[in-house]
């Protein structure tokens, strides 16, 4: 426990430096150049503080709750910069928050020290070598705050312009949809672990059952719902939608893919899985 509070301690701390270094930048360039490149540079700036410490600290886990917490801070610093708030904003607000609470809550509870390192890290790791820092820079960080920065790109439209609208809450309700598909996913799952016999068992109960990522399912409903918040009152800014094709597209081709070969290493049942579960919509079983 001395080592957990120690670390996430530290990690708060770095986290603190990137977010001010973040706004220091962004204030510094608004008024020079397109807000969204401002922003963007902010948030490449806090990745690579956030990185740096992880290389100091020899953990690429530095960066794990970096994702979970961008978008909520960029929107909330986004609220102040506009001077924006009002109802409409803060419903979104409340709803992101509550996904960032999730993921961070999520990343806490496993985490145990400045030593955690997740399995998908030591794999690259292993596989890129001498090679592993640029892979660390550029895959484990840079890339999850580009996709996330594009899937988020609505809620930064949103910030300067939105108002409150009982469409909105269309968007916001897919959001806390997606949020509950999440929560119920780690109740579930966190169940299974604790009965689980052997490392091999795959779960088959709940949403499991039915979805073999519900979870995943959940973080793309999500960014869907975060873009419907600003197309369903501004359709001209359609182009917005893009990132969360993005992540979609992300899930599809490396997440899901990647987390999949790694259960076949060890859970020698999970072809049959595969056969009778749906990948990510929760759907009846196949025989």
């Amino acid at each position: 426990m001395k080592n957990k509070l120690l670390g996430l301690s530290v990690m708060f701390i770095v986290y603190s430096i990137a977010i001010v270094a973040g706004i220091f930048i962004f204030l510094a360039l608004a008024n020079s150049m397109n807000h969204y490149l401002a922003i963007f540079i902010a948030d490449v700036v806090g990745t690579v503080i956030v990185y740096l410490f992880g290389v100091l600290f020899k953990t690429a886990s530095m960066y794990d709750p970096y994702w979970s917490i961008q978008s909520v801070i960029i929107y909330s610093c986004l609220l102040s910069f506009y001077h924006n708030w009002n109802i409409g904003t803060i419903i979104v607000l409340i709803a992101i928050t509550l996904y960032s609470i999730r993921l961070t809550v999520n990343f806490i509870i496993g985490f145990d020290s400045l030593k955690y390192v997740d399995w998908r890290y030591r794999m690259l790791k292993e596989k890129s070598g001498k090679l592993y820092q640029l892979v660390n820079f550029l895959g484990i960080c840079m890339f999850p705050t580009c996709v996330v920065y594009l899937a988020s790109v609505p809620l930064f439209y949103y910030a300067k312009v939105g108002s409150f609208s009982y469409f909105n809450l269309i968007g916001v309700g897919i959001i806390l949809l997606g949020v509950l598909l999440e929560l119920i996913s780690d109740i579930q799952m966190k169940k299974f672990v604790k009965i689980r016999t052997s490392r091999s068992d795959i779960i088959d109960f709940g949403l499991w059952k039915y979805s073999r990522h519900p979870n995943y399912l959940g973080e793309i409903i999500i960014w869907f719902g975060v873009a419907l918040i600003t197309l369903i009152s501004y359709p001209e800014v359609w182009l917005f939608i893009l990132g969360a094709i993005v992540n979609l597209i992300m899930f599809l081709v490396i997440s899901i893919p990647m987390e999949e070969n790694h259960f076949k290493d060890y859970k020698p049942t999970y072809e049959e899985y595969k056969k009778k579960t749906s990948m990510l919509l929760i759907l009846p079983r196949r025989r």
